[in-house]
């Protein structure tokens, strides 16, 4: 199966046909490896872990020799050991997306009119695209090809998110989000790996929000993505200056500011901009605009009780001012 309810479907796959040595030399092939050996370490450290394709080793690699032959063989074999031998405990310890033997998936494709490439596992996440279920193909970083990808194929086609950095996995979920146009409670389920620098409060609500969700979701998590990855450290170029904040943040499209002087000083409007959350209270004073006169996300600064994260603590049509 391919859905969203199968325990037998895979978000991160290994792209094998990655595995293209030629045109390279073993030093750059011996640097990749090591780097994609580090992508799995880390990968595998998570949430979601990644599966191969079973005959992963018979796959092609350069002047008709297989993987298998690069990493096994006495005459063939890549020059460093090590690097190697890590790479062949780190496949040998994936599960095999094939092992559920899903229906339909195309053997060869096409990437950006590129092809056709023999690759089963492109073919795999290009089958899950087509029923609106995003799956990462994890690739050897020689083949420049990071990042969505259109995907052609038997099945039809469709967009497939391809990466070789664990930098890129927000921007793939965020992705998920919207193509597969998610519930609001998955929505909220799926920001621990969109937003690894956010933590969203169990409270928010985007039926506090004037709008409704399906209408808000993408400007909703396009305001989050921005505060996510530069909030902190625009924060830290400019030593926390408020306008220089705002400026910076305002030339990435994002309307955001904390509030004004005469509301700071009344203890009363400051209260409601306060959010419990694990026994600590934060104030949530910035906040972004989602437009000028209504919907605003309230969120706190980076706090270490919160391991440098930023608490998104209030979904508002707009808090009262002094």
């Amino acid at each position: 199966m391919l859905d969203g309810g199968s325990a037998d479907t895979y978000r991160l796959v290994l792209d094998e046909s990655s595995f293209d040595f030629r045109g390279h030399d073993d030093e750059d092939v011996c640097r990749a490896v090591s780097l994609l050996n580090d992508l799995f370490e880390e990968l595998n450290g998570g949430r979601h872990p990644v599966a191969r394709w079973s005959d992963v080793y018979e796959i092609p690699c350069r002047d008709d020799l297989a993987l298998y032959d690069v990493l096994f063989g006495r005459e063939t074999a890549l020059p460093d050991r090590d690097e190697r031998q890590r790479l062949m405990r780190l496949l040998d310890r994936l599960p095999c997306w094939d092992d559920a033997e899903p229906a339909g998936v195309p053997l060869e494709v096409h990437i950006d009119e590129r092809g056709p490439v023999f690759a089963p596992t492109v073919g795999y996440a290009l089958l899950a695209a087509t029923k609106q279920f995003s799956v990462a193909c994890v690739t050897l970083p020689l083949a420049d090809q990071a990042g969505p990808r259109a995907v052609r194929g038997e099945c039809g086609e469709g967009e497939v998110f391809f990466l070789t950095s664990t930098e890129a996995l927000p921007r793939f979920w965020r992705a998920s989000m919207i193509s597969e146009k998610v519930s609001e409670s998955e929505f909220y389920r799926r920001g621990e790996d969109a937003f690894p620098n956010l933590v969203l409060h169990e409270g928010l609500s985007f039926g506090s929000f004037d709008g409704s969700y399906q209408n808000l979701r993408e400007s909703v998590l396009a305001v989050l993505a921005e505060v996510n990855d530069r909030f902190a450290a625009v924060w830290d170029e400019v030593n926390g200056q408020p306008h220089e904040v705002e400026a910076r943040m305002g030339s990435r499209g994002v309307d955001m500011s904390r509030e004004s002087v005469k509301t700071r000083g009344s203890h009363k409007h400051m209260a409601m901009r306060d959010v419990d959350h694990d026994g600590k209270r934060f104030r949530c004073e910035w906040h972004a605009k989602l437009e000028r006169h209504r919907n605003r996300i309230h969120f706190s600064l980076p706090d270490p009780a919160l391991d440098g994260r930023i608490l998104i603590g209030l979904f508002v049509d707009h808090l009262p001012t002094a």
